[in-house]
């Protein structure tokens, strides 16, 4: 591994095991930086537009909390938005600087 790489999960995937093994070993190679965070109470469609529109769909009574919680978990999207957009963006802006035109 030769580059950048941002690992973002969540605590309710339900593979997690299997990928918390893989990941390390992807953290043990040698050369790539490698950034990990998880999004505390979410599950895996966190990472989607399902993030904020599933609480939606919950409130106005056309998902049952059940499933919203299988998609997205019970995090607040006013918490899980912003955080998924601050991890992104904080890895690219790191990352993949922005270079002037014409150069």
């Amino acid at each position: 591994m030769d580059r950048p790489l941002l690992l973002v999960g969540s605590e309710r995937f339900p593979a997690r095991r299997e990928l918390e093994r893989s990941w390390s070993a992807l953290v043990g190679q040698r050369g790539g930086r490698v950034r990990r965070d998880r999004i505390n109470g979410g599950a895996h469609w966190v990472f989607s537009d399902y993030g904020a529109l599933a609480p939606q769909l919950q409130g106005a009574g056309l998902m049952p909390a059940e499933d919203r919680n299988a998609l997205v978990g019970a995090v607040d999207p006013a918490v899980s938005v912003p955080r998924v957009r601050q991890l992104v963006h904080g890895f690219f802006a790191r990352h993949l600087p922005v270079r002037a035109l014409g150069r």
